[in-house]
């Protein structure tokens, strides 16, 4: 289920960035996580931020004057036709 995997895309997100992590719904389906970067994050989080990001479905990096965050998108599941 989806909705479980953005769920612990959100947990771990904010766990290895060690910031809180922000779920919202995407206007085209699916949902978006969203974590704002603690300044310093040491490079051993940095790391443990991408291995999370490898894992959604897309993902970037916002940057506006001193705050940076990052992004996850997971897509809503695909129903098979029948």
């Amino acid at each position: 289920m989806r909705t479980t995997r953005v769920f612990d895309v959100a947990v771990r997100l904010s766990a290895a960035a060690g910031a809180r992590a922000r779920i919202s719904l995407r206007d085209e389906g699916g949902y978006r996580v969203y974590v704002i970067l603690p300044a310093g994050i040491s490079a051993e989080a940095q790391l443990a931020v991408l291995d999370v990001l490898a894992t959604a479905d897309r993902f970037g990096q916002d940057r506006t004057g001193s705050t940076q965050g990052v992004w996850a998108e997971i897509d809503h599941e695909q129903k098979a036709a029948p």
